[in-house]
């Protein structure tokens, strides 16, 4: 079991890596869902730093053609690097990685689509050796799928996580229509007695869940191969990993009010409850 971090901030990088086996690092335009991005060309400085760790590029965009020669570029400079993993969203880096003949290996990390073991091993079968589990699936779908699936399996275990993007620019929408000025990159949307974070980028509007996913009691019931950790809106993140770093089976629960006494929003998310509602 191997804790990565995804980072805030180079800083975080700089500080935390001897606090974690590795990262994921987003590539700039070539990724969503994240709060801090990586230029390709920083890489070769980020890597030096790195060099003892795992580290994991998430190129998870649904691309557009515009984006495809890029994508080629960005794809061919990573094979310069020790990458465990390119996280994708979108079936042309499948394609890509055959078709240029890449050895880096490849993370199906559809988010909420991936979510039943046929499927990652269709993907498998195709040469993903890694799929990023759903955090809307249950345990027992979970050990389900460790038990059936041919891949390296990770998961969310803490930190806020995307629950919907949009391409739209819903925030800047919403407040060039009602003339507001923009004070913020974060906006909060409050509904029902939750407070979602909202970002808005040029890619679009990512809101993230209500509370912090934490999966900390599952640990090593689920014994994944990977277990990520999201910094994003998490003010004392080194100290959330120096919790994980002693965590072990006798002192599971003290862990777990740890953690509790530092954010107190925190949720088991869908890990004991399925996913299922009726419209109302």
């Amino acid at each position: 079991m191997k804790l990565i971090l995804i980072p805030n901030s180079i800083d975080n990088i700089k500080n935390l890596h001897k606090k974690v086996d590795g990262f994921i690092l987003p590539i700039k335009d070539l990724s969503v869902n994240y709060n801090y991005y990586i230029d390709i060309n920083e890489l070769d400085d980020i890597m030096s730093i790195l060099k003892d760790k795992e580290v994991f590029i998430s190129l998870n965009k649904n691309m557009h053609n515009k984006d495809l020669e890029i994508l080629k570029e960005t794809l061919l400079k990573l094979e310069e690097y020790d990458i465990k993993g390119i996280i994708y969203y979108d079936v042309s880096l499948v394609n890509l990685k055959k078709e240029l003949n890449l050895k880096n290996d490849l993370v199906w990390g559809a988010e909420h689509l991936v979510n039943n073991y046929g499927t990652i091993n269709y993907w498998h079968d195709e040469g993903v050796n890694y799929a990023y589990l759903s955090s809307e699936i249950t345990k027992n779908e979970i050990l389900e799928i460790k038990e059936k699936a041919k891949s390296k399996l990770m998961m969310n275990i803490f930190g806020y996580v995307p629950i919907f993007t949009s391409k739209r620019n819903l925030v800047n929408n919403y407040l060039e229509t009602f003339d507001k000025e923009k004070l913020s990159n974060i906006y909060y949307m409050h509904k029902e007695g939750i407070t979602y974070p909202l970002m808005d980028t040029k890619n679009g509007t990512v809101a993230y869940s209500g509370f912090v996913l934490n999966g900390i009691k599952e640990y090593f019931d689920l014994n994944l191969d990977y277990y990520v950790i999201n910094s994003f809106l998490i003010d004392d993140i080194e100290t959330i990993l120096d919790i994980f770093s002693e965590l072990n089976e006798a002192n599971l629960e003290k862990c777990y009010q740890k953690l509790n006494n530092i954010i107190g929003n925190m949720d088991d998310g869908f890990l004991h409850k399925e996913t299922i509602y009726k419209v109302k």
